[in-house]
């Protein structure tokens, strides 16, 4: 909380915003909206509602009725804020862009978020999430985006629904509150795009698309061209070409480039974008960031993918450290549980270790429960260590990987890889 910010008094299931009021008037905030009045606070301080969620709801519902800002929101199974991150910079470059911060994609994230937009931006970038039917909806009547994205589909949060296409058909709900003569970005690679095709045109939505490698999206890679210590990416955008430069080929770096283009493409020139605008992008933390960690006089690299897992994200982060040469140094993965997948996780488990086996790694190491299905199906060779703790983890560390060594890190957030490896990189690390 800072001076004249107005602090929203939350109630809920283990904690109660009203009991911090004292020390949110000692910050100076400028109003307090609460369920429950502190008596010891200027009336002319408070406004006392019956429900401090939904006012909040509904205050940015308004808001977003009364501001001429074009609203950009960004669903999918994984990589929403990775993606809102390499978007709302790069639109940035161009004109007044606001985007939410983290992972700010939730009933209390997204209203939040939606309050914070200046209205001198030109642009807002959102991510909108869900756990179960019926969030996307109710986020996205919030938002009212001119322009909404169906990033992929998996099996994130499948645990309240009976299958995949039931994840589908909640995400497709954003479709139903893009406003008059907006559009929607899908991904033509996608299991689901024919699906969400067919919901854009029963609601009258133009449709944009991107592809890997397919001809009729409106924008696709061309070509692909090593160059030093960097690479060209030819895209076709339209009818027209364009290159840009990045350090590297990861496939899931690419779509969220892809993504991004079809979005500019709607409002911009993009053959006028400078040919290195994601050339120095950073991984947001916690979703691919390398750093160097010294420990014990033994330089590692660390790979921190512990924000979260699923089947996609991890298949996808497993690609990308697939792709990185270690010359002589070995690569090491140790992975957490992917949850939230209900009565499909051991199977879900057990599939990942297929993936696992097609790749180059000297060890997989593993922590948690359902993780223990993939490690039994791994290729013998390539297995490390069950551990049970965290202690556990920092003697794998130090005793098992050595000067130069690599290590990738991938569990769900609720695991508490995140913030283990996070407390890690704090002792004696840089980014690279």
């Amino acid at each position: 909380i800072k001076k004249d910010d107005i602090f929203f008094a939350i109630k809920g299931k283990k904690n109660d915003g009203s009991k911090f009021l004292k020390e949110v008037l000692k910050k100076k905030s400028s109003l307090i909206v609460t369920h429950k009045l502190n008596k010891n606070i200027p009336l002319s301080k408070q406004i006392k509602v019956r429900n401090t969620l939904n006012f909040l709801s509904e205050c940015a519902k308004d808001y977003r009725k009364n501001i001429n800002i074009d609203i950009i929101a960004i669903t999918g199974s994984c990589g929403k804020t990775t993606l809102k991150k390499l978007l709302g910079y790069s639109l940035s470059k161009i004109s007044k862009t606001y985007f939410s911060p983290k992972s700010y994609n939730n009933k209390f994230g997204v209203p939040l978020s939606l309050l914070n937009l200046e209205q001198n931006k030109k642009f807002g970038v959102f991510e909108v999430g869900m756990d179960k039917k019926g969030e996307i909806d109710f986020l996205s009547k919030i938002i009212k985006p001119d322009v909404g994205m169906i990033t992929n589909i998996s099996f994130a949060h499948i645990k309240n629904f009976k299958n995949i296409s039931e994840i589908a058909a909640a995400k497709g709900e954003i479709i139903n509150n893009i406003n008059k003569h907006g559009s929607i970005i899908l991904n033509a690679d996608d299991k689901f795009f024919d699906f969400h095709k067919k919901l854009a045109a029963k609601k009258n939505i133009k449709v944009f698309s991107f592809s890997f490698n397919k001809k009729n999206a409106t924008v696709y890679i061309k070509k692909i061209i090593k160059q030093k210590n960097m690479f060209k990416i030819i895209f076709r955008i339209n009818d027209l070409e364009k290159y840009f430069y990045i350090r590297r080929d990861f496939k899931s770096f690419l779509y969220n480039i892809l993504a991004t283009l079809t979005v500019i493409q709607i409002y911009f020139d993009v053959t006028k974008l400078n040919k290195n605008i994601f050339l120095n992008i950073k991984s947001t933390e916690g979703r691919g960031d390398i750093s160097k960690v010294t420990l014990n006089k033994r330089e590692i690299y660390l790979i921190n993918e512990s924000y979260n897992s699923n089947p996609l994200s991890l298949t996808s982060a497993l690609q990308n450290f697939n792709k990185i040469n270690v010359n002589d140094k070995k690569k090491h993965i140790l992975l957490g549980d992917m949850l939230e997948l209900g009565n499909h996780s051991k199977k879900l488990h057990i599939s990942m270790a297929k993936e696992i086996n097609k790749i180059s790694v000297n060890k997989v190491h593993v922590i948690g429960n359902d993780i223990k299905e993939t490690f039994k199906k791994i290729h013998k060779i390539k297995k490390g260590l069950i551990l049970k703790n965290d202690s556990e983890l920092n003697k794998l560390i130090v005793n098992n990987l050595r000067d130069g060594d690599y290590l990738m890190v991938k569990g769900s957030n609720s695991t508490g890889l995140f913030n283990h490896i996070s407390k890690l990189k704090k002792i004696n690390t840089y980014a690279l």
